[in-house]
């Protein structure tokens, strides 16, 4: 009996969250029960957003979820926490084989985020909070390295939109862009806990990612469903609609990830760019 009320309380909660993203957007003409194949790393997985479903940080109210819900598709999700694009396109990651693999001619509909761990933006915004103000954390950091990482990712995003659209022709492929972490006024931010000189880097460490996704998607077929343009006003020391935590976690997610909140507003924009782009 117990397992029956955990399994309706859950689909009634999915059924809750779909519905606070689904009214008043352009349904996706993908047909009921397509395949559908979620990609990327944990800003897709979705870590301390309930209900874990314990491999990789996935949730099963992560966007592609609500996605799938929302437009009755079977969803492969095979995101996980601390992925690359290498581990999209051809290096397993722990036992897990390459995600690319989950796709197939038959695919419909595959998302993707990913390369915020390719160029350490994450992990150095991890490493750098909490310092003491004075000390110039990012300083120590790798920078050369990161700085060849990001003048490379534009390449490795296409590269690795043309393989997924190899593997699956008629699918359509969505780039959903990484919600801004850094707001506009990032340094007076006390949620970030960063030092003024930390934050000024990783704020144009997390702008070179949406740049680095803008230029993929510029010259391709790929849709992209910009969560970085939206978010501002959503980050972590937003008073409400917060869609990113910062240092703390308010409510739901990890430190410096998508709240609950974030992925009910990522699979929106998902679901608006389909519907505008359904032929």
């Amino acid at each position: 009996m117990g397992k029956i009320t955990t399994s309706i309380a859950l689909c009634c909660s999915l059924l809750t969250a779909t519905a606070a993203f689904a009214q008043n957007t352009p349904a996706a003409a993908l047909a009921q029960g397509a395949k559908y194949v979620a990609l990327g790393s944990s800003f897709a997985a979705g870590p301390g957003v309930a209900t874990q479903l314990g491999t990789c940080g996935r949730s099963d109210h992560n966007y592609s979820h609500l996605i799938a819900a929302a437009l009755g598709l079977s969803l492969t999700d095979v995101s996980c926490n601390g992925a690359t694009t290498a581990n999209i396109l051809n290096t397993p990651q722990g036992d897990a084989s390459p995600q690319i693999d989950a796709v197939s001619r038959d695919t419909a509909l595959v998302t993707i985020t990913i390369g915020g761990n390719d160029i350490s933006f994450t992990s150095s915004t991890f490493a750098c909070a909490g310092k003491a103000p004075d000390e110039h954390c990012t300083a120590n950091l790798d920078q050369a390295a990161i700085r060849e990482a990001v003048n490379q990712l534009p390449t490795e995003l296409g590269a690795m939109l043309d393989a997924v659209k190899a593997k699956a022709p008629q699918a359509r492929i969505v780039l959903v862009t990484y919600p801004r972490v850094f707001p506009t006024d990032a340094i007076n931010c006390r949620e970030l806990e960063l030092s003024s000189n930390d934050t000024v880097y990783l704020a144009a460490l997390g702008q070179k990612l949406e740049n680095a996704f803008v230029s993929a998607t510029s010259s391709r077929q790929s849709l992209i469903a910009d969560a970085y343009v939206l978010a501002e006003g959503h980050g972590p020391c937003a008073t409400n609609e917060r869609w990113v935590n910062g240092a703390n976690v308010a409510d739901t997610g990890i430190r410096f990830h998508p709240t609950a909140e974030g992925h009910i507003e990522m699979a929106r924009l998902v679901l608006a760019a389909l519907g505008n782009n359904s032929q």
